[in-house]
């Protein structure tokens, strides 16, 4: 059987060699192959009884519910582009995300934990042409998709070469990217991820990393779907209730950002013993041994949104001491490259560089945006990350070249978060940058000039109505122009001021 070259004969082709067994699994209910693939025809054919074509740009805006890989299937088998929107943006993102990927359709939740997305999209003031809202389901019920169902099938429009999705970057700018990607690029990526990470039929993946963000989409379910395994899905991280999660469902495949991993192995129920997981990644992170166990598949990896997400990584049946050791050398087809930053010149084995990559698997582009300004004349994309290639091939990451904050597994762009302070009226200016954690990475800090009498707490309360929670600084300070550090140039220095809130929270 040859490759499927679209997101639908991927769906098609699994769901013929594992039309019984589970794909989906949740508390709510267990989805197998064959029924996924076929409420995915069902809704395809009512999303294009309201006007959803080949071209079309539909939102999806949901947590992790079985139903919304459905969806994504059933917009991808009407040819028309998945958006899939991030569930913890407020009114104003959310405006920014349908407008700059020109949305003219959004299937969305109305509500989720404290979010009434109903509410933002009318404080949004975008006008869609179309809306079905799903409500909430209770904890033994599914999401009312009625109103999609009643139309019968349509045929698959998919095109192998055509966009599939517009995933927007958790923000390396000072606005969140559209990074898009062709149904051949996913649907390949799918197939050499779940290789590297050795994912097979009798394996469930830990499904909570969400959807919106390229590693749920990619690494979790299209890299488990590809191979007939089961996603087990969960909307809501609770440390026990996720170990009764795992344990209860012989979970076998583990993502999650580093703060969920030490909180679940610090959890007084944790019981390495009671768990399956041996696959996934994190083998070169501090926590793998306690989540894992001392033998484990467990890969170090090294990607992006852009890469898809998968760029570098051992594979899984490797000697464990090169999945510890490094971020691996290039997964499937991908080819990475370390450059002289400045110049683009390639560097030997062992000096670092800025990290480049090129393959089908990469982005066709940001949305709306020039490719020259990312892809150099041999089409490597500039990823703005510093590293170095080993005597292997293997990538050992360094730093970063942008001024980025990452904290818990998302790029917060230090830009965006000082622009939204800056819009409160009590505020002269404001320095943004990201300050160790031992769990998270990075935590987000911001250095505030104000004009007039303003308290820290007011500030923050501005940020939390403006910005997703990853992006609210968890450290302000108040100063007096007179006592910013400078540069030569007079501007304020960001060094200075990084290494001054490493101490203030040390």
């Amino acid at each position: 059987m040859s490759a499927p070259t679209t997101l639908s004969e991927l769906l098609q082709d699994v769901a013929s060699e594992h039309g019984p067994h589970e794909a989906l699994i949740s508390r709510r209910g267990r989805v197998t192959y064959a029924a996924l693939a076929a409420k995915a025809e069902v809704l395809a054919g009512g999303l294009a009884a309201r006007g959803v074509a080949p071209g079309t740009h539909v939102a999806l805006l949901a947590p992790n519910w079985p139903e919304w890989m459905a969806l994504a299937f059933a917009v991808w088998r009407t040819g028309a582009v998945l958006v899939p929107i991030n569930t913890l943006y407020r009114a104003r993102e959310l405006a920014h995300a349908l407008c700059h990927a020109d949305v003219t359709h959004l299937v969305a939740a109305r509500r989720f934990l404290k979010h009434d997305y109903e509410a933002a999209l009318a404080e949004s003031g975008v006008s869609l042409a179309d809306v079905v809202w799903l409500d909430p389901p209770a904890s033994d019920a599914a999401v009312d998709l009625s109103s999609l169902s009643e139309a019968g099938s349509t045929p698959d429009r998919a095109r192998s070469d055509a966009p599939a999705t517009i995933l927007f970057t958790s923000g390396s700018t000072a606005a969140p990217k559209g990074v898009v990607h062709t149904h051949a690029a996913l649907a390949r990526a799918a197939l050499e991820d779940a290789a590297v990470l050795g994912i097979g039929p009798d394996d469930r993946t830990w499904g909570y990393l969400p959807f919106f963000f390229a590693g749920g989409l990619v690494a979790v379910a299209l890299a488990t779907l590809a191979r007939g395994a089961a996603v087990v899905l969960q909307e809501v991280f609770e440390p026990g209730d996720t170990l009764g999660l795992l344990r209860d469902e012989r979970v076998s495949v583990f993502f999650a950002w580093p703060h969920q991993a030490e909180a679940l192995s610090q959890h007084p129920d944790f019981d390495r013993g009671a768990l399956a997981l041996s696959k996934g990644v994190g083998a070169n992170t501090r926590w793998a041994e306690s989540i894992y166990g001392p033998e484990h598949n467990a890969v170090g990896s090294y990607g992006m949104t852009e890469t898809p997400p998968l760029c570098t990584a051992w594979s899984w049946d490797a000697p464990q001491e090169r999945r510890t050791g490094s971020h691996g050398p290039p997964v499937g087809s991908r080819e990475v490259r370390i450059v002289d930053p400045a110049t683009g010149d390639a560097l030997p084995r062992g000096e670092v560089g800025e990290i480049v990559v090129r393959g089908p698997t990469v982005m066709q582009g940001y949305y709306k945006e020039d490719p020259a300004a990312c892809f150099d004349a041999e089409h490597f994309f500039h990823t703005g990350d510093l590293g170095r290639l080993d005597s292997d091939g293997a990538l050992h990451f360094v730093g970063r070249v942008k001024d980025v904050i990452k904290t818990a597994g998302a790029n917060v762009a230090a830009a965006e978060v000082e622009a939204v302070l800056a819009e409160h009226p009590a505020v002269g200016a404001a320095y943004v940058v990201g300050v160790p954690d031992p769990a998270r990475g990075e935590n987000v800090a911001a250095f505030v000039v104000p004009n007039r009498a303003v308290d820290g707490e007011a500030l923050l309360a501005h940020c939390r109505e403006r910005l997703a929670s990853y992006k609210v600084p968890r450290h302000l300070w108040l100063r007096d122009e007179s006592n910013l550090p400078l540069m030569g140039s007079g501007k304020a220095d960001k060094v200075a001021l990084r290494d001054e809130a490493a101490r203030l929270v040390g």
